[in-house]
């Protein structure tokens, strides 16, 4: 039943950074899936580089465990290097929508998280 699933969860509506500064111990996990601020797509604007890197920096100083989605960036990369993160890429077909009409296209995306994945 849903309601018992859900029973010892908590649903919070506040900037990602503040949720996880707030609710971060050595047993939390944070999944991570951001606008990605480096897409050509309409839906994300407002997302900044400036956003993404006070999140990764955020990721960097937790007790707990996260495993963050976007597109590769330098960024990352040097965050990753400079944390020891683990990543992994996937290549990836983009679903078609009307905006961007493209068929097949594909683009490369990465998990990263500050564990063994």
């Amino acid at each position: 039943d849903l309601a018992v699933r859900l029973q010892n969860t908590c649903i919070e509506c506040a900037d990602a950074c503040y949720i996880i500064r707030s609710r971060d111990c050595a047993d939390a996990f944070f999944y991570c899936d951001p606008p990605y601020y480096n897409a050509c797509m309409g839906h994300y604007d407002g997302y900044s580089l400036a956003d993404f890197t006070e999140l990764l920096e955020t990721l960097s100083k937790i007790k707990g465990k996260f495993l963050l989605s976007s597109y590769p960036s330098e960024i990352l990369k040097e965050y990753t290097k400079k944390h020891n993160w683990q990543t992994k890429t996937f290549d990836m077909r983009i679903s078609v929508n009307a905006k961007h009409a493209t068929k097949n296209q594909r683009k490369i995306e990465v998990i990263t998280a500050n564990y063994a994945i």
